[in-house]
């Protein structure tokens, strides 16, 4: 029998769409490739030896300031339509929530599991997630990257997690996109599941859960 009592979830690729979705409408209001774009985030993290968008999952550095070092990365090949210290807009634009999920997730609660997000989140994004999820209320307990400064796959802010309720690892259940992010957790002993489409992730929980 299953010792998880505590269910994490992610929110963009597991409670949104692909993040691969959200990049091409950024790529494509921007009138450029989805592959340029992304080469340059590339080598913008390069340059300061993070991963992708750590920096703003971090806090570290406001969206305005991070999409003008971008927009002079992709210069003078490409020239944004849009203002990139504007990202999240664009990413955000008309990505719904992944509402079977979120349901199933909320009957998780109601059969007695505790409900979190464990999430690497921009600053400047929230204002999108909140209109998505008016009520968070929902999850006993968020966690967000960008305000603690640790992101995933840091061990550290899995133990943040288990510390917020005070449970063993092998209690917990995350729920992630990544599976870098996933292959993390389970190296602490939480139970994964890597979401990939609704119908495998929901038949992996009941199998799970029950």
């Amino acid at each position: 029998m299953s010792e998880v009592t505590m269910v994490w979830a992610d929110f963009g690729g597991v409670l949104t769409p692909p993040v691969d979705t959200a990049l091409r409408h950024v790529a494509d209001a921007a009138g450029m490739p989805v592959s340029e774009l992304l080469a340059g985030i590339r080598r913008l993290a390069d340059r300061d030896g993070v991963d992708l968008l750590e920096l703003l999952e971090r806090g570290r550095i406001s969206q305005r300031e991070w999409g003008r070092r971008l927009t002079a990365e992709l210069a003078p090949a490409w020239v944004p339509r849009i203002d990139l210290g504007d990202f999240g807009d664009y990413w955000y634009a008309d990505r719904p929530l992944n509402r079977p999920l979120y349901e199933t997730l909320t009957g998780l609660r109601r059969r007695g599991f505790r409900l979190g997000m464990l999430t690497n989140s921009v600053r400047e994004w929230e204002v999108h997630r909140a209109a998505m999820i008016p009520d968070q209320t929902v999850f006993d307990r968020v966690i967000k990257s960008h305000e603690t400064g640790l992101r995933k796959p840091d061990p550290e802010i899995y133990r943040l997690a288990e510390e917020a309720f005070g449970v063993a690892p092998r209690e917990c259940l995350l729920i992630d996109d990544t599976e870098i992010n996933c292959a993390a957790a389970a190296d602490r002993g939480w139970r994964t599941v890597r979401h990939v489409d609704n119908g495998t992730t929901l038949a992996v929980l009941g199998e799970l859960l029950g």
